[in-house]
């Protein structure tokens, strides 16, 4: 299953590693985001460069991502393209009994563990910089259709239809004041 081997790219082995640093690169593509269902993201194109420290005790993680995420317009619908140029550190704290961390850029795990998955945190990552408004022009050089905006605009200009004369009646129901 190419899906399966695809997915395996996510799983840091450090337990073999010895001190010092490494680098690996992972790719981000439309399977990735529809493994973890969202609506948001409809395909992907990011590189990412992982840089690996190991210490003694920790193992510091610098992602280095580039490339594009795919989405809807929120006004014309078109699919829109959503440049990516980010950078973000992790911390892998070995400790023998770990804990949940106060701090997001610090995840402890057992002296036991010798690998560490990052796939989820790169999906939060990415879907952190998905900005809440996607629309043509206001990101990037990109236009809208041009026909679906003025369908709006045709939608926009028709008056409203009158209200169903049966609703009327409820208007007339009085209700005993408390």
């Amino acid at each position: 299953m190419e899906d399966k081997n695809y997915f395996k790219q996510f799983d840091i082995q450090f337990g073999n590693l010895n001190l010092g640093k490494y680098r690996s690169d992972l790719e981000v593509n439309c399977s990735f985001f529809e493994k973890h269902s969202n609506e948001d993201v409809i395909d992907a194109n990011i590189a990412i460069q992982l840089d690996i420290e190991r210490k003694e005790t920790l193992i510091i993680l610098h992602f280095n991502m580039e490339g594009t995420l795919y989405s809807n317009c929120d006004l014309c619908l078109e699919k829109i393209s959503i440049p990516v140029h980010h950078s973000e550190s992790l911390i892998l704290k070995i400790v023998p009994n770990p804990h949940e961390s106060d701090d997001e850029n610090i995840v402890f795990i057992n002296e036991n563990v010798y690998s560490y998955n990052v796939e989820q945190i790169i999906f939060e990552y990415l879907y952190a910089l998905l900005p809440i408004r996607k629309v043509h022009g206001e990101i990037g050089p990109q236009t809208c259709n041009q026909n679906m905006l003025s369908l709006i605009e045709k939608a926009k200009a028709k008056p409203l239809k009158q209200v169903d004369a049966r609703w009327d009646a409820l208007k007339s129901i009085k209700l005993e004041d408390n």
